[in-house]
């Protein structure tokens, strides 16, 4: 039986090659993610050719970090077929379309055959991501990306539903906001955290391999740079599996695996130690010019028509005056380069506060801005970190902007929201979850 491999490219970018084809994994290898938040910590031009050299290119999900439009624009493989889960807006699916790509939307949990012999099952998690299970070649390599399959229960219902498996692939560090700049703690609980999620996955799964990826990045702007100060890097990783018994295989960019055989993982162990030493002097994105105070105002009420055009206005409203509830009441919000505090709220324009107004909130107009004119702003604001927020405001700014997360998932908030309850009540829990973290973490509870 001809050999399966795997080639590393670049952060959650792998390559499968099986005996009939060869499937690139969510490729970005260049330009800033996440509205100038992320950069990757090492990157080659060649890398957009190494990708494009594929039959099939497997998306886990929108975030830009895998799936970036740069890379579906200049690649000149137009023959790429994309794999990519089946969603109830098949947005992604005719974007991809209209710039002249073949698209298989494969249903949940169905084996999708993209060669004889050779299947792709994808599988759901969270709000939008996806994982995958190539098997081919007589082998199975499960593409975990950084799908939030954490749990004990989690990961035996994973475990039942795909069988054994010779290879995972999965996230090693956190990746997203962590409590600003002087809660270190709860990064540094994060980041052991991650760790430990990674110990489970390989106790419960049980792979013969493990490939730690999805996180050769850097948060990467001057307004989120703080945020590097407790990443996990590769020796973390291997520390951290210790005596488990399988094998982890520590890859750089260009290196090939025949899936099963003998891996070194010295020389890609320092490639990597080299490049996590070198983070401190890589370059800082400046913010951008501030945006003008009227232009704010307008897109703000841009954003509020659009929220109503999407959602029941009068449902907002009364979720509003429900005390327990505490949602859409309007958060204060600094914007650093503007020098102002201001008001928001969905049913009033956007208003300057007073200069001594205890703000729940900070960040530059940009943010702000971008917050208004993209319905996936919020969650790329909580993804990049550009913010300082107390615990309270932290959880205003949610209650009122999350409204904008799920007009992204295609979902509203109206009486018929109730079909997709699972959604709202993750949502929740994930907030109180890490409100929970913030409150006992914080400087001022220590």
């Amino acid at each position: 039986m001809a050999a399966v491999r795997i080639e590393f490219i670049n952060h959650a970018s792998v390559k499968i090659i099986t005996p009939q084809a060869r499937i690139t994994s969510d490729p970005w290898y260049s330009g800033a993610a996440f509205n100038n938040g992320w950069d990757l910590i090492r990157t080659d031009p060649s890398m957009t050719a190494t990708g494009s050299d594929a039959s099939h290119i497997w998306l886990s999900h929108e975030h830009p970090d895998h799936f970036s439009i740069a890379f579906f624009k200049a690649t000149p493989n137009r023959a790429l077929r994309v794999l990519f889960q089946k969603t109830a807006d098949g947005r992604v699916a005719g974007f991809l379309r209209s710039q002249g790509f073949a698209v298989d939307e494969v249903p949940e949990g169905q084996d999708h055959a993209f060669a004889p012999g050779e299947t792709i099952r994808i599988g759901r998690a969270g709000f939008y991501d996806s994982w995958c299970v190539i098997r081919a070649g007589g082998k199975t390599i499960l593409n975990l990306n950084d799908c939030e399959v954490n749990s004990e229960q989690d990961l035996r219902r994973l475990k039942q539903q795909i069988g054994p498996i010779d290879v995972l692939l999965t996230q090693f560090s956190y990746a997203a906001w962590k409590g600003g700049n002087a809660n270190k703690a709860l990064r540094e609980a994060a980041a052991r955290d991650k760790l430990a999620t990674v110990r489970r996955q390989v106790a419960i799964l049980q792979p013969k391999f493990v490939i730690p990826f999805a996180s050769f990045v850097y948060f990467s702007h001057i307004e989120n740079s703080y945020l590097n100060d407790s990443i996990n890097d590769i020796a973390a990783v291997l520390d951290a599996l210790g005596p488990q018994e399988c094998k982890p295989v520590i890859m750089k960019p260009g290196d090939v695996w025949t899936v099963g055989g003998d891996w070194d993982n010295r020389d890609a162990a320092a490639y990597w130690r080299e490049a996590y030493a070198s983070i401190g002097t890589l370059p800082l994105r400046d913010p951008a010019t501030p945006v003008e105070w009227s232009e704010l105002v307008a897109h703000c009420r841009l954003y509020q028509e659009r929220v109503f055009k999407k959602n029941a206005k009068w449902l907002i409203r009364l979720a509003s005056l429900a005390p327990m509830v505490e949602a859409f009441r309007p958060p204060l919000i600094r914007l650093t380069d503007l020098k102002r505090t201001v008001r928001f709220s969905f049913f009033e324009p956007l208003q300057e506060a007073p200069d001594d107004a205890t703000a729940d909130a900070e960040m530059s107009s940009e943010s702000l801005d971008f917050i208004f004119r993209n319905d996936f702003g919020y969650d790329t604001l909580t993804v990049n970190g550009r913010f300082e927020a107390s615990t309270r405001g932290f959880a205003r700014m949610t209650k009122n902007f999350a409204v904008g997360s799920l007009n992204a998932l295609g979902l509203s908030l109206r009486p018929s929201l109730a079909v997709n309850a699972d959604v709202v009540l993750l949502l929740l829990g994930k907030l109180r979850s890490f409100m929970r973290r913030m409150e006992t973490s914080s400087p001022a509870a220590r």
